[in-house]
């Protein structure tokens, strides 16, 4: 089941997005994988779940550009204290992501975790995400992909490549309109 997200969900998706990153420390990993929009933009949340109501993966999202650009360095300092790697990593990105057209606004982060993967939750999250988006003014929606696996799920998604952002990471743009 598919179903908005809820501050009663924090500590299960910050598992869930720690379970799929496994580098880092969970504090780190959650700062710059789902803190910002759980905390400033939840109502563009949702949540997959089983049959306990246990959340099983998120597909989490930010539609306000500007926002996301003023607020979101303050969680990149957390990432600094714990991983100067990741945080430049993740400075390059916002970087290279300000050149990124306009229409692509809604930036998302989508997990599922490993032994939910194949069962159709990550289409399911994104396919209850696109809707909710539709009814924003959203135009476009963004991902950054750095696996062949990713890749691959987002092209069968509909997505297409907006741009390379280094030799392991891609951004993948959707269309709303």
């Amino acid at each position: 089941m598919i179903r908005p997200y809820t501050p009663q969900d924090c500590k299960a998706v910050k598992f869930i997005a720690y379970a799929d990153e496994q580098r880092g420390s969970m504090r780190g990993v959650c700062a710059w994988r789902c803190d910002y929009y759980i905390d400033n933009e939840p109502r563009h949340c949702f949540v997959s779940t089983d049959e306990f109501d246990k959340p099983t993966g998120f597909a989490i999202c930010s539609v306000n550009r500007k926002k996301f650009a003023d607020l979101y360095p303050a969680y990149l300092k957390t990432v600094k204290e714990e991983s100067r790697k990741s945080y430049r990593a993740e400075k390059r990105l916002l970087k290279k992501l300000s050149a990124l057209p306009p229409n692509y606004s809604a930036r998302m982060v989508i997990s599922v975790l490993p032994s939910f993967r194949g069962k159709g939750e990550a289409k399911a999250l994104i396919q209850t995400l696109i809707d909710h988006l539709k009814t924003t003014k959203a135009k476009g929606l963004y991902t950054v992909t750095d696996t062949p696996s990713a890749v691959a799920f987002c092209e069968r998604m509909g997505f297409h490549k907006v741009m390379r952002i280094d030799k392991k990471r891609c951004v993948y743009g959707f269309d709303l309109k």
